[in-house]
């Protein structure tokens, strides 16, 4: 049998890890209509989710569109690959897709072009200025309107890591944005992202166009009774046997991350193939090995930190996140003054190292803050 845990890539199907509840909840709103914000901490599973939910919603007679906004490093960039999906969802054929696009969109030369590994798809070319494109907006952005009511289906969008459009003169898109999405009736919108303290600001400033726009959705971990029993079923397909408290470690050591679950499960598969019996000190001897083989990638991590901002995550990590604005806390870890702190964190939060629950800051990535406590 093949290691069934599986991390760093989308999972759907059998292998996604049980959110259910969320997943019902998504393609609910979505097939309703919805303007959804869904907000979650990197690692949680959620591009799997949005895809598994894309999946049902297209078996419905749905459209579908899913953008990575990673992917776009311009404006140019963002409206010809937002193009381009739209008029795949629109049409299987590639032909009659580029056909469709020329009829909607006659400021766009859309052509057919074969990746690498020969897989065609849709380039598209446009004629106008870079002066123009935003001009060009409004239309590529009421064409899902369109096409949904000249089909007769609804069309579902969605901007994954949405908080990128910051990159590309956010707040000018926002509002090009909303004007168009507000009129829109036969299109849902799922704008999602894992920096959370972005998205917040998009949508709790008043004075941001998508202020108050659609529902808030912050994607919770995994209630830990259904992850263990969802980890625990993987490696009995498997005939592995499971010493009494293994997963109660295994869910600690991780905090729960799916993606840190499922590749210390991955890995403790592997060290115990051959004898199939998972004893509790595999868990920390698989955990030494895994920062041994990524402390290369952590310590150039650490080696474009700060001294002050190195201290910071060593408190952190030693002391917990909670307080750590407090003179105590402070004092204790000899952090200097408040203002130095804050500066630091705020930077750590921009290099997506720290994030915040609450009041309570935390390291995003568990492995890491093992390995700044060792």
């Amino acid at each position: 049998m093949k290691n069934p845990f599986k991390y760093g890539e989308v999972v759907v199907g059998e292998d996604f890890a049980d959110r259910q509840k969320e997943l019902a909840e998504l393609v609910r709103d979505l097939r309703d209509g919805q303007r959804i914000f869904l907000i979650s901490p990197r690692r949680y599973g959620k591009t799997s989710l949005i895809m598994n939910a894309l999946m049902k919603l297209k078996e419905e007679g749905l459209c579908t569109i899913y953008l990575d906004l990673y992917r776009a490093l311009s404006l140019r960039q963002f409206l010809e690959q937002y193009a381009s999906q739209i008029a795949q969802a629109a049409e299987s054929k590639l032909e009659k897709a580029v056909k469709v696009v020329r009829e909607i969109l006659p400021g766009i030369r859309p052509n057919i072009s074969i990746a690498p590994d020969g897989t065609p798809s849709i380039s598209i070319d446009y004629v106008v200025q870079d002066q123009e494109l935003w001009k060009l907006q409004e239309e590529v952005y009421n064409t899902p309107e369109k096409l949904a009511a000249r089909k007769g289906r609804r069309f579902v969008v969605v901007f994954d890591e949405f908080q990128e459009i910051a990159n590309l003169d956010g707040e000018k898109i926002e509002k090009a944005m909303r004007a168009s999405f507000q009129h829109h009736k036969r299109v849902a919108y799922l704008f999602a992202g894992s920096k959370r303290h972005l998205i917040y600001d998009m949508i709790s400033d008043q004075n941001r166009a998508f202020y108050k726009m659609g529902k808030v959705m912050a994607l919770p971990k995994i209630p830990r009774e259904e992850f263990s029993q969802f980890l625990q079923d993987r490696f009995k397909k498997g005939n592995f046997t499971l010493e009494n408290g293994v997963m109660e470690d295994i869910l600690e050591v991780t905090e729960e991350y799916p993606y840190n679950a499922q590749f210390l499960c991955h890995e403790i598969w592997n060290f115990c193939l051959e004898e199939k019996v998972v004893k509790r000190e595999v868990v920390d001897t698989v955990l030494n090995k895994i920062l041994e083989r990524e402390s290369p990638i952590f310590l150039a991590l650490w080696e474009g930190l700060s001294v002050h901002q190195r201290q910071v995550l060593q408190a952190i990590a030693t002391g917990g996140g909670e307080k750590v604005f407090s003179k105590d806390f402070l004092q204790q870890y000899h952090l200097g003054a408040l203002s130095s702190v804050q500066t630091s964190i705020r930077l750590l939060r921009k290099k997506d190292l720290l994030d915040k629950e609450g009041n309570i800051f935390y390291i995003t990535d568990v492995f890491f803050k093992e390995w700044v406590m060792r």
